[in-house]
C-alpha cells in the first residue's frame, strides 16, 4: 500500500516533469537545438552513464557519513518525501532524470557546460537552511553530467546517470525513513495533574528526604523562514517534550519566533538531548539546553547541585558538565558558560569536531589539544 504523502508527491512530480519535458521539446524545436544530442546513444556511452551515476551515489554515501549537516539534510528530505518505496523511487528517478536532462543538457545546452551547470544549481535552491548546500551539489553534478554530454555527444547517457543517482538516493532515503518511523516509540503520556511549564520546587509529597529534582530548560529563538520551516519539519518527529507541551502549542510558539521549555521531574528526562538534536537538524544554529540536578534535604533547602549544558548541532548532541560554585547566602547559581574544562580535556577525543572548534575558541587552554 502506497503512503498517501508518497502518492501525492509522485503524482505532482509526474505532472511537473511532464510539463518540463514538453517545454524543453518546444524550446528545442523553436531554437533548432538537438534535444537529445548530436549522436545516437551507444553501448559504451550508456555504460559510462551508469558508472557515473553509481559514482555520484557512492560519493553521496561517503559525504553523508562524514557530514552531520548532510545527515540533517537527509533527515529533512525523508520527512518531506515520507516512506517512499523502491517502485515510486524508480519511477520518480526516471521521469526526473529524463525531463531534467532534456532541459539542461538538451534544450539549454547552447549555454555551455558552465552555464547549464550554474542554472542547474540555481534551479535546485530550496529555501530551507538545512538544505542550503544542495545547490552546490547540484552545480557539481551538473558539471559531471555536462562533461558526459560533451564526451558522448548524447543526452541519453546523462539521463541514465541522473536516473541512477536519483533511484539509489530516493530508495535509500525511503528505507531510512521507514526504519526510523518503525523505531520511534510513542511519546509518553503527560502526568495528569502537572501543568506543562510549571517549575516545582520539589516533587509533590515526597516520601522522604533527601530527594533529587531534575530541571530542564530550553530557549530556542528563530528568525526568518525558520519560523515556518521548523514546524513543518517536526510533523513526523515524536519529540519527548510533546508529552508535556502540546504539539500545536510548540508550533505556535515556534512561528512566533521563540519557544521556551522549562520542566521539573523526579527522574532524568532521557529524551531531552535527542529532542535538541532533532531540532538542530533543521536549523542552522546550535540548540542549547540545561539539565540541572538539585538535591533537597527538605522542602526549602538544597545541599548539592550538578549541572550540564547540552549543545546540539546539525543533528548531533554533546553533554557538557558545568562548574557550580559553592552557594552564596544559601543559594546555588548555575552559569551555562562555566564549562568544566578539566572534564572536557579528559574526554576531548570523544567530542565531534564542531564542538572541539567552539571550545578551543572559547577556552585558550584547550587549543593545544
Amino acid at each position: 500500500m502506497v503512503d498517501a504523502t508518497v502518492g501525492r508527491i509522485t503524482r505532482l512530480a509526474t505532472v511537473f516533469y511532464a510539463v518540463v519535458a514538453l517545454l524543453s521539446s518546444v524550446g528545442a524545436w523553436i531554437f533548432d537545438v538537438p534535444l537529445f544530442g548530436e549522436e545516437l546513444p551507444k553501448g559504451r556511452g550508456l555504460g559510462e552513464g551508469i558508472a557515473l551515476g553509481l559514482g555520484i551515489a557512492a560519493l553521496c554515501q561517503v559525504a553523508h557519513r562524514l557530514s552531520a549537516r548532510l545527515r540533517g539534510a537527509t533527515r529533512l528530505l525523508g520527512t518531506f518525501l515520507g516512506p517512499i518505496g523502491m517502485g515510486e523511487a524508480l519511477w520518480l528517478a526516471i521521469v526526473s532524470g529524463v525531463a531534467e536532462e532534456m532541459c539542461f543538457r538538451g534544450a539549454l545546452w547552447p549555454l555551455g557546460l558552465v552555464g547549464t551547470s550554474v542554472f542547474f544549481g540555481i534551479c535546485h535552491v530550496i529555501p530551507v537552511r538545512a538544505l542550503a548546500a544542495y545547490p552546490i551539489f547540484a552545480f557539481l553534478a551538473g558539471l559531471l553530467l555536462g562533461g558526459l554530454r560533451e564526451h558522448t555527444g548524447s543526452v541519453w547517457p546523462c539521463a541514465l546517470a541522473h536516473a541512477t543517482v536519483n533511484a539509489l538516493n530516493l530508495g535509500w532515503i525511503g528505507a531510512l525513513e521507514r526504519r526510523r518511523s518503525a523505531s520511534v516509540p510513542p511519546a509518553p503520556e503527560p502526568p495528569q495533574d502537572a501543568a506543562p511549564t510549571e517549575m516545582l520546587p520539589v516533587p509533590e509529597a515526597p516520601d522522604s528526604f533527601p530527594v533529587t529534582v531534575w530541571r530542564y530548560d530550553l530557549r530556542l529563538e528563530l528568525t526568518g523562514t525558520d519560523r515556518e520551516n521548523l514546524p513543518q519539519c517536526l510533523e513526523h518527529e515524536q519529540l519527548g517534550l510533546f508529552a508535556y507541551v502540546a504539539r500545536p502549542q510548540v508550533y505556535e510558539e515556534l512561528r512566533k519566533g521563540i519557544f521556551v521549555f522549562a520542566e521539573s521531574f523526579e527522574e532524568p528526562f532521557a529524551a531531552f538531548p535527542s529532542d535538541l538534536a532533532a531540532l538542530s537538524a533543521y536549523v542552522f544554529q546550535p540548540v542549547l539546553g540545561l539539565e540541572v540536578a538539585e538535591r533537597y534535604t527538605d522542602e526549602e533547602t538544597t545541599d548539592d547541585v550538578r549541572a550540564w549544558k547540552i549543545v546540539a548541532n546539525r543533528g548531533e548532541w554533546v553533554k557538557v558538565p558545568l562548574l557550580v560554585p559553592a552557594p552564596e547566602e544559601g543559594r546555588f547559581f548555575v552559569d551555562a558558560d562555566r564549562e568544566d574544562t578539566e572534564v572536557l580535556a579528559a574526554h576531548w577525543r570523544e567530542y565531534p569536531r564542531w564542538f572541539q572548534d567552539a571550545m578551543r575558541f572559547k577556552h585558550p587552554r584547550l587549543r593545544d589539544l
